[in-house]
């Protein structure tokens, strides 16, 4: 789903083919919950202490919901960088965010482009090749500490990619 700035009604749009996307796709666990990234240094002393750039939280899609304005909008207070940080992106209608279903069958990220917004559904991420290979290169790096490279490990063991018949 994308939307181009200039069109009428962009984030009801966005907000519309967001939604459309995550029910197609099966986000939505039981209440309309799912995982949501957030940032590790504002939620988690523990995992920023660890480098990681953000920890999966378990929320619920509430009836009254905005994602692509007033939850780009919300403010989370300043980046490590000393920059405004906002919950699901740069402001109202500038997204990026990345949310998973609970058993993890499909990822959803929100991100802005030049000249518009979208929304992106990826199934069965762990079968995904720049999935892997990025969890991979977790496993082998020296720059990560060796707890982080084991639990990166196990995740791959744990996500064999599933077999494809052609």
């Amino acid at each position: 789903m994308y939307v181009d700035f200039d069109a009428p009604s962009l984030i009801e749009r966005a907000n519309q083919g967001w939604y459309e996307l995550a029910t197609s796709f099966r986000l939505f666990g039981a209440d309309r919950e799912f995982l949501l990234a957030l940032p590790a240094h504002l939620h988690s002393a523990r995992a920023a202490s660890r480098h990681r750039k953000s920890v999966w939280r378990r929320v619920r899609l509430l009836d009254d919901w905005d994602v692509m304005g007033a939850g780009c909008a919300v403010s989370r207070g300043m980046n490590e960088h000393g920059y405004p940080e906002h919950l699901l992106g740069s402001g109202a209608g500038r997204p990026e965010f990345a949310m998973l279903s609970l058993d993890s069958t499909v990822a959803v990220i929100g991100t802005t482009w030049q000249n518009g917004i979208s929304s992106l559904a990826v199934p069965n991420p762990s079968d995904t090749e720049p999935v892997r290979n990025t969890i991979g290169w977790a496993a082998t790096s020296e720059w990560d500490s060796r707890s982080d490279r084991a639990e990166a490990l196990a995740w791959l063991r744990h996500h064999e990619p599933s077999t494809q018949e052609a």
